[in-house]
């Protein structure tokens, strides 16, 4: 065979070769492509109602679970954590933003009970005070154990995980439903629920030291009756517990004057007349919860373990989370006195409120703070001081609470009732002074009258209306009803003062409810 002939051969050949070798090339380069990038191959998926959307939702994120490759877009781009999301909706044909943060404001928020498959949770981007939405997953499950969450993760691995770990919990914000998903299945109806709370003021109920002769009438079974019914009327009854529950004798704290220090404790027998009128959780965080030392609070948490009320607010029990009629709530309170969560450490305020919000539908925040006395009924905005004790800034304390992540702010320690107000639509009662408090404190004129108020809020926590009932304890003490509404007409002229750009409305029978635009205008004319 002639050279040239063998050569051309050769040459073809080799053309042959780089012809098979470049089109194995793209065959492999296709199939790469073709397994990380998921790509326009996927059809939209159709559903007939908004369970079968949410499920389908669900289950189609968890094909992208752990893939050994980074999840891309059908463009090749590299995803993220919203842009899973957004994938996701897209496939059910559903359009939303492209970013969390714009997911995180196009959505509604909803609470922890209400969260369904296919809602989205959203977090901050670090951990700290930012404001601002930089991770988003999405809700795969909610049972008895909580929230399950499937996200892409800051590796770019698809994850499903237990919302309760404490790298999520620090950086969660909320959990929001998209408008998009309801406005394509018109046959779901969002549940809605009103959340009703009581808060009242401090309670002692008559103490047997230094003997039983200060106890109340009845021993006591009667002392909250004239009351009982407007108690147990709500979701959820909180109170300040002062002094501690213990029949025996114990031992007292040792007081510098004893003019100014006093030593309280109830009968075993007492806690059970503050479930009987329908308290559900207490504060101990105040000046009286350590007056029997470790003996006196051990048993005092004791007696309302065996009741099942909740507490919080010393040293061994700084926050309590609970369940009631479906609602998640998260309790905590703080006061300046040994033994009990410090009002003053903010930082750490910040991390047991964050915590709560993280795993609770309604966070309650109580404070033990401000100077007492019959005149010290003024917010003043500033840090209050008592017997030479810094007694916070409740002002101050309670919007770092609601910043933090409270929806509702009772205040105590005055003796006084104060004003209320709203903050970032949050309700805060800056102190509900002396509602049941038998024999040993002073209750002449303002030291007398106390409100029971009821506030409603949304199941996320956003301030509806209130009511408050005016009481005052005659004689020794008890609450009885008002007829005069006095607390009533203090708690508006106290409001009117500390807040005048307030934008409650306290109505004279004791209605609380929040100006309207119109409502605010004639105020200002």
């Amino acid at each position: 065979m002639p050279k040239s002939t063998i050569s051309k051969n050769r040459f073809t050949l080799y053309k042959k070769g780089i012809l098979a070798g470049s089109l194995l090339l793209v065959l492999v380069l296709f199939a790469v492509v073709w397994y990380v990038f998921p790509g326009k191959a996927e059809a939209t998926i159709s559903a007939k109602t908004y369970e079968d959307a949410t499920r389908s939702m669900v289950d189609t994120s968890r094909k992208y679970l752990e893939q050994p490759r980074k999840f891309r877009s059908s463009h090749g781009d590299a995803m993220d954590c919203s842009g899973f999301v957004q994938h996701i909706y897209s496939l059910h044909g559903i359009k939303i933003p492209r970013t969390a943060s714009l997911q995180g404001a196009n959505s509604r928020q909803i609470s922890f009970s209400e969260a369904l498959p296919g809602d989205l949770i959203f977090f901050s981007a670090t951990t700290g005070n930012s404001d601002a939405i930089g991770h988003v997953g999405m809700v795969v499950e909610n049972d008895a154990n909580g929230l399950h969450m499937i996200h892409c993760s800051s590796r770019g691995i698809v994850e499903e995980d237990y919302f309760k770990s404490a790298h999520h919990l620090g950086r969660f914000k909320f959990i929001g439903r998209m408008p998009q998903l309801e406005a394509k299945y018109p046959d779901f109806v969002a549940p809605t629920r009103t959340i009703s709370v009581i808060g009242v003021g401090d309670i002692m109920m008559g103490t047997n030291y230094p003997s039983s002769r200060t106890l109340p009438p009845n021993d006591g079974s009667d002392l909250f009756m004239p009351v009982k019914h407007i108690l147990s009327s709500a979701d959820l009854t909180f109170g300040n517990l002062e002094g501690v529950i213990l029949t025996g004798k114990g031992t007292p704290k040792r007081c510098v004057n004893p003019a100014t220090c006093f030593a309280f404790k109830s009968p075993d027998h007492y806690a059970g007349y503050l479930s009987d009128a329908g308290f559900d959780v207490l504060s101990l965080a105040n000046n009286h919860s350590g007056d029997f030392g470790a003996a006196g609070r051990r048993n005092t948490v004791a007696k309302l373990d065996e009741l099942g009320i909740k507490y919080a607010g010393i040293d061994e029990y700084p926050s309590v989370t609970f369940q009631k009629d479906g609602i998640r709530y998260g309790f905590c309170a703080f006061a300046p006195n040994n033994g009990t969560i410090q009002i003053n450490d903010y930082d750490g305020a910040r991390r047991i409120i964050r915590g709560l919000k993280a795993k609770s539908d309604i966070v309650i925040v109580s404070f033990h703070g401000g100077a007492e006395g019959s005149w010290r009924t003024r917010v003043t905005g500033k840090t209050e001081h008592y017997l030479g004790e810094n007694r916070g800034n409740p002002k101050e304390f309670a919007y770092m609470a609601i910043d933090a992540g409270a929806d509702i702010v009772f205040g105590h320690g005055p003796h006084v009732t104060r004003a209320i107000d709203l903050y970032k639509d949050r309700f805060i009662a800056y102190s509900l002074g002396n509602f049941c408090t038998y024999g040993s404190f002073t209750l002449s004129g303002n030291l007398g009258i106390a409100p029971i108020i009821k506030v409603n809020v949304s199941s996320t926590g956003q301030f509806i209306d209130a009511h408050i009932t005016a009481t005052r304890q005659p004689g020794k003490g008890g609450p009885v009803l008002d007829a005069n509404n006095t607390v009533i007409k203090e708690i508006g002229r106290l409001t009117k003062l500390d807040f005048p750009n307030s934008k409650l409305i306290i109505s004279e029978d004791g209605s609380v409810s929040r100006k309207t635009d119109t409502t605010a205008a004639k105020t200002k004319q």
